[in-house]
């Protein structure tokens, strides 16, 4: 049974519940950010700078002290218990621009695609964390490949700043399996669709024992196009494209360093 590494606290949300003139809420956005509970301040001002669109509703929630993948599935657990629309996954080392609302809530209104990334890059160089094809690299700007400020189509997205519509994982959720994580003392049942991949084998030639770990975020990108999520939640037209995740290159997130604080 997994273990959070840290002392955990409870899955923190804070949701406005204010009706106005008795018109139910609308829960458009959750906001959830994986962490082990240290942040640095660039991050923290940041977060505190974004712009709020106008009649907005957000929740957030944090669930601390556990890997990534464990938090994300805690993340999509919240979101689809709680009836919200989209989740917006933002990592504690992605360092969002003030008007990351504001092209998140253009997105949504328009429903361009069920999953859109923001641009950000490997620390330490300019490697764009963006992906066409497995085993390619990533897919880099250029003359006959895309410009800073391009919609840009992939099969593989990091989860640092991505933005996923309830429905992708809604989908996932019939076929993926629960598993349990202790949560302050007592355990929690959840889907299983954000994994770590690992794969061991001995290697014929040597004998001597291998190991391959992955991400879940490419991870997530290849379960959701094999088995045909895209079209199944809906999004048909999006779905048959070749490279069906976007990239909004317009938001170019920070990705900084927790011990320099030097954003790349």
């Amino acid at each position: 049974m997994p273990k959070a590494r840290i002392a955990t606290t409870p899955t923190q949300t804070a949701i406005l519940k204010i009706p106005v003139n008795d018109v139910p809420l609308t829960r458009r956005i959750l906001w959830g950010t994986p962490s082990l509970g240290v942040v640095r301040m660039e991050w923290a001002n940041a977060v505190q700078g974004l712009i709020l669109p106008c009649n907005w509703s957000q929740g957030r929630v944090t669930p601390l002290g556990f890997p990534v993948a464990d938090s994300q599935n805690l993340i999509v657990h919240e979101a689809l218990t709680g009836n919200w629309e989209w989740v917006w996954f933002l990592e504690d080392d992605n360092v969002p621009p003030a008007n990351t609302l504001i092209l998140w809530e253009e997105h949504m209104r328009r429903k361009t695609a069920p999953i859109i990334s923001g641009l950000y890059h490997l620390k330490g160089s300019q490697e764009p964390l963006m992906y066409r094809g497995c085993g390619t690299g990533a897919y880099y700007p250029g003359p006959k490949t895309w410009q800073p400020g391009d919609s840009v189509w992939v099969d593989g997205v990091p989860t640092g700043c991505l933005l996923v519509h309830t429905s992708i994982f809604k989908v996932m959720a019939q076929t993926a399996p629960d598993y349990t994580l202790r949560l302050n003392g007592e355990t929690k049942r959840i889907k299983q669709i954000f994994v770590t991949p690992r794969d061991y084998w001995i290697d014929p030639g040597t004998g001597a024992y291998q190991m391959k770990v992955g991400t879940s975020d490419l991870y997530f990108s290849r379960q959701v196009i094999r088995d045909n999520v895209i079209a199944k939640a809906g999004w048909p037209t999006i779905a048959k494209k070749r490279w069906p995740l976007l990239v909004d290159t317009r938001l170019r997130v920070g990705h900084i360093d927790r011990t320099t604080g030097q954003v790349w």
